[in-house]
């Protein structure tokens, strides 16, 4: 237990201190697959606490594909859910695809393991305001 605390502070302390460090691929601002659970999930956690660092970069994640609708607007979201290392935590980020794609027929089965790679924004509907990655495409 103590060990997951200490990886997942030295991860915190080294994203807030180096927000792109965890740079990937090229066109790819900060690649999470390249983490464990616990760390991608903290390293998204990160990104939740300090989204004026990350608007515009591009994040490549891996998780649970999930979608819902909202009942009064009829419209559709699409999430990757990653869980941490003990499972008893969620945290999502949702996209939204380059192209045109339409529900279900063009997307992955809900609770299937997708990597997804996107432009951070955020964005606000209402009162509220939300983040998700645009332009994604599901790799």
């Amino acid at each position: 237990m103590m060990k997951k605390f200490i990886s997942t502070l030295l991860l915190t302390l080294f994203l807030a201190a180096f927000p792109l460090a965890a740079a990937g691929t090229a066109g790819v601002d900060l690649d999470l697959t390249k983490f464990n659970g616990m760390m991608a999930y903290t390293g998204l956690f990160n990104v939740f606490t300090d989204p004026d660092a990350y608007t515009g970069k591009v994040i490549k994640l891996k998780g649970q594909f999930d979608c819902a609708e909202d009942e009064e607007t009829g419209k559709r979201y699409y999430c990757v859910v990653l869980m941490d290392a003990a499972a008893c935590c969620a945290i999502g980020l949702d996209f939204v695809l380059k192209d045109n794609y339409e529900y279900p027929k063009d997307y992955p089965q809900v609770g299937a393991i997708i990597t997804v790679a996107g432009r951070f924004e955020m964005y606000r509907e209402g009162e509220d305001v939300f983040a998700h990655l645009v332009d994604a495409d599901i790799l």
